[in-house]
């Protein structure tokens, strides 16, 4: 489906460029550094055109190329993997944990009792009842 949707918008660049390039059928003069001459309007807009897709085509083919070579050295060192004796793994060689055995220290401190905070009264601990009742 990309495939076709590239297409499509090519052939519809490929209009949009010849409709420009007939419409500016003037002569232009070119310099080309050594001299100048008349040309169509129409051939330098072609031309530039054709050169451009030539410059484009050529990078793809660059990257299609260079694509193609390391998918082709990623095929051999992964048969290469393949054919190598299996290496023993850290993980199987080593003993699963024991979840279910408890973890006590060797010396166990005794809890202490909460100080007496809690005892006295909610206003002497900031706690004003009053305000309370206000809301």
């Amino acid at each position: 489906m990309k495939a076709q949707w590239s297409l499509i918008l090519m052939l519809i660049f490929a209009v949009i460029v010849a409709v420009f390039a007939v419409i500016n059928v003037n002569p232009a003069e070119v310099n080309f550094l050594f001299g100048y001459a008349d040309v169509p309007l129409v051939l330098l807009i072609l031309g530039s055109a054709l050169f451009g897709g030539l410059a484009v085509g050529m990078f793809g083919v660059y990257r299609l190329f260079k694509t193609q070579r390391e998918v082709k050295k990623l095929r051999l060192e992964n048969e290469q993997l393949r054919t190598q004796p299996a290496a023993p793994s850290v993980a199987s060689s080593m003993s699963p944990p024991a979840y279910n055995e408890p973890t006590v220290s060797a010396d166990p401190t005794p809890l202490e009792p909460i100080s007496g905070d809690l005892d006295r009264e909610p206003e002497s601990r900031g706690f004003r009842s009053d305000k309370l009742n206000k809301l």
